[in-house]
């Protein structure tokens, strides 16, 4: 009996498996067709349809790097089996292999679906963020996951794909003729070069490119079509790259040898500033304290000051605004009538991050852990959000509508100048709740209840609500405003219409129960002492896509003010560009006269340009903006395309904006600097 193993058998396994593979490629083709159809706006695509014809090699590129990441183990495992010559090794290898295709390509198609899923409220592909589920609060994450999906349909889909595998692969495994005998003889070059072949195309195909470097998630800025450029990468590629980053932040990787500052944090400072480096102060921190004007109204009336974070506060959906959708609710007029900064963005695309921009004064460094859950969650901060406040003589109070626990922020934020932290665990245990808290009415009346608390001292009162959060849950007894979605708005929605029609519910009610506080407070005694301040933690993202030009709406919030006519200042500048950064720096101005504060920020009732920017890289400044990525190099330069700052178009890179990118690292260098000696230097 002959137990060696054919040549003619290995060509036949190699045939029958370049055929499954190319099945497995086809269908993950199949899956970027079906996101095109179920995300993208099939009327703007029609007229860029070379850039989706693009989108779709580009995409096969990506689909068959996966592929050849898979096979590696397979081909050189193959290459030994040959190498042993035996059949019964052989038969035992293709049982191996049946087994490991099941297990990978059910891997690649579950991990796709899962990106399905993310890009439905991100809009985006997996990315960091996605950690947030070890790091969030994931009983109330998987609840309002079972809430929002169709958890037996999602199920079924999943188990749909894992048996088409497994069909795949059966199939295809059973073909293969282990007793298939030498048709021909080969010699030994005609076989060495198969082998090499083999390996070489399996290489290639990994690697996605002939060229220098392999292909990686930066080679799908094909179009000026954001959604283009989403269409073209898959999954995989952006969950290797999340993990990446999140190996890199855990291990501590140097940020600072990629901004250009490492063992220079002077300079930092400097840059910066835009001051010589010869006029610093020692220790580096002194340098961002300020005071605030000597001011004796402020003095006399020490004015009560409330900020307000609103989850998921867009600026966006509030230009579809109208009797028939209303989604500002008695909001609308508290905006029209007092100071609103509508050329503003959040701090981070996530709560958590934005939160820290505004407890610590400092922008969050991009793809690096909240420093809430940071080895450095346990230093004191002289930056602090409320510490001017603490040091003044205030009562400062951060409430949360959820689990204070959420993030750690309940231990972190006495580092910040809180004197307490209340969740709902300390509120009334009748108030209505979801998975995520209290509804936002509840918590407002919480509020105005420790505003009313007279213990002699002003209040300074930080708030985050829950409610305009999946799983989009409203009270029984609320009644709902007209929310009819026109032609225009309807054409604007991406994804499912239901769950958007869900998410405009919750914005309009967060926004109703938001104005009828600020009417109670302006209706109270507290009207001519309390300043009143409310932006929102991120955009309404999930619901709209957005093309490149379009980035100050994607990350635009805006800020809302009250200040009591005693102390408002008789000329504001509203057209200003800012950031969460400015947000304390300027209520600091509004509320205390004569206090030096630490920020790296600005206050935007000062006159003069100011510089805005976020952790992911979006820096603007009067007339111009970038957009930046600090791990891969990539710049992108626009200038405003008219008047109405809602839209920029992409321009050459000038001198303005090469200093804003300079402006951008400087500030993340100075932040890590002000972060790694906290302790130290008690900053």
């Amino acid at each position: 009996m002959n137990d060696k193993i054919s040549f003619e058998t290995i060509i036949d396994a190699a045939k029958k498996l370049i055929l499954m593979n190319l099945l497995f490629l086809a269908m993950m083709g199949m899956f970027r067709a079906v996101f095109m159809l179920y995300y993208g706006n099939i009327d703007v695509l029609k007229t860029i349809g070379g850039d989706v014809v693009s989108a779709f090699v580009l995409g096969a590129r990506y689909d068959l790097g996966v592929i050849g990441y898979v096979n590696v183990l397979v081909t050189l495992t193959m290459v030994i089996t040959w190498l042993a010559g035996k059949k019964n090794v052989f038969r035992v290898w293709l049982r191996a292999v049946k087994y490991y295709y099941v297990l990978m390509f059910s891997a690649v198609f579950i991990v796709m679906c899962v990106d399905f899923g993310f890009y439905s409220y991100f809009k985006d592909h997996i990315n960091i963020i996605i950690f947030g589920v070890l790091e969030d609060d994931t009983k109330a994450l998987f609840s309002t996951i079972f809430e929002n999906y169709n958890i037996p349909l999602v199920l079924m889909i999943f188990g749909s794909i894992i048996a088409l595998v497994i069909l795949n692969v059966r199939y295809f495994i059973s073909k293969i003729n282990t007793e298939k005998p030498d048709g021909r003889r080969y010699v030994a070059g005609v076989k060495t070069a198969f082998f090499a072949a083999f390996v070489a195309v399996n290489f290639i195909a990994a690697r996605g490119s002939f060229g220098l470097f392999p292909l990686g998630t930066m080679d799908s800025a094909i179009s000026k079509n954001k959604f283009v450029n989403k269409l073209a990468l898959n999954g995989i590629y952006s969950f290797q790259e999340a993990v990446d980053r999140r190996m890199k932040d855990t291990s501590g990787s140097d940020i600072l040898s990629k901004l250009g500052y490492e063992n220079n944090d002077a300079q930092a400072f400097a840059d910066f500033l835009g001051v010589r480096k010869s006029s610093l102060q020692h220790p580096l921190h002194l340098n961002l304290f300020k005071r605030t004007r000597k001011n004796k109204a402020v003095e006399e009336l020490r004015p009560n000051v409330i900020l307000i974070v609103m989850e998921g506060f867009g600026s966006d959906l509030m230009r579809y605004d109208s009797e028939r959708f209303n989604v500002m609710g008695e909001l609308k007029k508290h905006f029209d009538s007092d100071i609103v900064f509508k050329n503003f963005i959040s701090g981070d695309i996530g709560t958590i991050g934005s939160l820290e921009t505004m407890f610590l004064n400092m922008p969050k460094r991009p793809y690096s852990k909240a420093v809430t859950q940071s080895k450095y969650a346990f230093n004191s901060y002289a930056t602090g959000a409320a510490v001017p406040y603490k040091q003044s003589g205030y009562e400062t109070v951060f409430l949360y509508g959820g689990n204070a626990a959420w993030r750690d922020v309940v231990s972190f934020l006495g580092n910040c100048g809180f004197d307490s932290v209340e969740g709902e665990g300390t509120m009334d245990p009748d108030y209505a709740r979801n998975q995520w808290g209290v509804y936002d009415e509840f918590l407002f009346d919480h509020l105005y209840e420790r505003l009313s608390k007279d213990d002699g001292r002003p209040k300074f009162i930080m708030a985050m609500t829950t409610s305009n959060h999946p799983p989009y849950s409203l009270p029984k007894n609320y009644e709902k405003l007209p929310l009819e979605i026109d032609g225009r708005l309807g054409k604007d929605i991406t994804g499912d219409t239901k769950l958007a029609v869900g998410r405009f519910e919750t914005y309009q009610y967060s926004n109703q129960k938001l104005g009828e506080l600020i009417t109670r407070i302006k209706s109270s005694e507290y009207a001519k002492n309390t300043i009143i301040a409310v932006t929102g933690d991120h955009n309404f993202w999930s619901v709209f896509d957005y093309t490149a030009e379009r980035f100050m709406a994607h990350g635009g919030v805006p800020l809302y003010l009250y200040v009591p006519d005693k102390i408002k200042p008789a000329s504001i500048d509203t057209a200003k560009v800012g950031s969460h950064l400015d947000i304390m720096p300027t209520l600091y101005a509004l509320s205390l006269s004569g206090v030096d504060y630490a920020a790296m920020g600005n206050d935007l009732m000062s006159s003069g340009p100011n510089i805005a920017y976020n952790a992911h890289g979006l820096v603007i400044a009067g007339g111009s903006a970038i957009n930046c990525t600090i791990e891969n190099g990539y710049l992108a330069c626009f200038v405003w395309d008219g008047s109405d700052k809602e839209t920029m178009r992409e321009s050459q890179c000038s001198a303005g904006h090469e200093k804003l990118l300079k402006r951008f690292k400087a500030a993340l260098s100075v932040t890590e600097y002000m972060l790694r000696n906290s302790q130290k230097e008690g900053v």
